[in-house]
């Protein structure tokens, strides 16, 4: 944070930044009476960074049932609901939005349960951002409804999608079937924020972009189809998931994630039009120029 402000004040940094506050400084920001949506146009207070489990890859995301060949292993929670609950108690009456990890359906299933229960206190004041849930990689079928019941954001990255549809479906079976599940989500009432999960995977959103209206790598597996195709978006559809609503979960909508009067000055510009561009060129897009607070960042013209 402390480098993130000396680019600020020397005039250097060139982008908006949303800044988490590791759950190991609740307690500091706590004290200083740090709120999330503190700050700037360039630099604000996001929500406390919560991690509930592990990952699919090592098969630590924690699972209501066992993984796929490997009995007894439902991988690894990392906070329970109650663990859960007393973090919100802690956090949400004093301004500070909650923002969970969560990848295996069991996971899931706790924060939503720590979420139903904090949604029965009642007390003065509440964050200026929403509470979000990071990757929501698999649900229970009974919990899709859940998040937009509870008003919480479902925080994806569609290119961990295609790229790990093989590893899925080896290590969840058919669990494989509400992993994913952006249109289901957002059918259900759900907010999407789709980002990259850099350095996992790589930052370029048009990739992203590609991977959440086709379900297909840039090599077309896993066919014409795409992998689990109910849950693909139309375009529109996913564009606002990179755009308007990530600027919602930051407290900035209508200033960011849209042109318009009054918005910021934060744009690109193509050499064509994505919306109607064959979905496979999506991933070959790149931009000719980009401006940020109406200064030229980059530009090849």
């Amino acid at each position: 944070l402390a480098a993130l402000q000396t680019l600020r004040e020397r005039d250097e940094l060139g982008l908006r930044v949303l800044k988490s506050i590791p759950l190991d400084q609740l307690d500091a920001a706590l004290e200083l009476g740090l709120r999330s949506g503190f700050g700037d146009d360039w630099i604000r207070l996001g929500g406390v960074k919560v991690f509930a489990d592990g990952a699919l890859g090592p098969r630590t995301a924690a699972m209501l049932d066992d993984y796929a060949g490997d009995p007894g292993n439902r991988g690894t929670l990392l906070q329970d609901r109650e663990t859960l609950f007393e973090i919100g108690r802690r956090a949400l009456p004093a301004g500070l939005a909650l923002a969970i990890h969560a990848i295996g359906d069991r996971a899931n299933h706790e924060v939503l349960q720590a979420f139903s229960a904090l949604a029965r206190q009642a007390w003065p004041g509440t964050p200026r951002i929403p509470n979000r849930i990071e990757h929501v990689q698999l649900l229970h079928p009974e919990d899709m409804p859940r998040l937009a019941r509870l008003n919480l954001t479902a925080s994806m990255q569609p290119i961990h999608a295609t790229s790990d549809m093989e590893m899925a479906e080896r290590h969840w079976g058919d669990r494989v079937r509400t992993s994913y599940a952006w249109r289901s989500l957002a059918s259900a009432g759900t907010r999407l924020v789709f980002g990259s999960d850099a350095p996992v995977e790589s930052p370029n959103p048009f990739w992203g972009w590609h991977a959440a209206i086709t379900r297909r790598r840039h090599d077309g597996a896993p066919g014409a189809d795409g992998w689990i195709p109910q849950e693909r978006l139309d375009r529109l559809a996913a564009l606002e998931s990179f755009t308007v609503h990530p600027a919602e979960l930051a407290g900035m909508a209508g200033r960011q994630g849209v042109l318009r009067p009054g918005s910021l000055a934060d744009l690109i510009v193509l050499e064509g039009d994505p919306l109607d561009c064959a979905a496979d060129e999506l991933y070959a897009q790149r931009p000719c120029a980009t401006m940020v607070g109406g200064r030229w960042r980059y530009r090849d013209f």
